[in-house]
């Protein structure tokens, strides 16, 4: 992320916390496909990905004015996102609207299944994804697709910087595992 978006993003984090809803909107579109696949690959449920995008967002809405600058807002946000998919292991489709789950379901999960199969399709590490923790998960995701340091993971996490290390020392082993055995299967 260069300078100048983290900046905008600033600047709309602001405005957001002083009640301007446009700003919030630019901001919901902005994290809604990264959150998408942040949050679908820490739970694997298709189902909660945008009652839990719509929880982050919510909080964001509430909290801005509590944004310090302390860290990217990103990692702030991820940090929401983190804390509600890893509450959300209890969540369950009774909690949904059985209106929304019947109304839009359908539509909605093809249209979000299509995109998940591209994105698993153009990255082999969607499918090995599974053999992860959910904590080997995130620091993969933030480190590779959201571009966050280890410091940064570690502060979100509110873990040492070595624990993530460990994480992701951890997460390459077993991703190093599962392709080699992807491989041994095609030949």
């Amino acid at each position: 992320m260069n300078d100048c978006h983290s900046c905008d993003e600033i600047n709309l984090i602001r405005l957001t916390a002083n009640g301007n809803e446009s700003a919030f909107e630019m901001l919901y579109a902005i994290y809604y496909k990264r959150l998408f696949r942040f949050i679908y690959r820490l739970t694997g449920r298709l189902d909660l990905v945008d009652a839990l995008i719509n929880d982050v967002m919510f909080v964001v809405w509430e909290k801005a004015s509590s944004f310090n600058g302390k860290c990217k807002l990103s990692t702030w946000v991820f940090g929401i996102a983190y804390n509600k998919a890893r509450n959300s292991r209890g969540y369950s489709e009774k909690e949904l609207s059985h209106d929304v789950l019947e109304e839009d379901n359908q539509k909605h999960m093809q249209r979000s299944m299509d995109w998940v199969s591209r994105l698993e399709e153009q990255d082999w590490l969607s499918h090995a994804f599974e053999v992860l923790s959910m904590e080997q998960r995130l620091v993969i995701e933030l480190t590779y697709y959201q571009g966050m340091s280890y410091p940064e993971i570690a502060r979100m996490m509110e873990c040492s910087e070595n624990t993530v290390k460990t994480r992701m020392f951890y997460a390459r082993r077993k991703l190093a595992k599962k392709l080699l055995e992807g491989n041994s299967k095609k030949n």
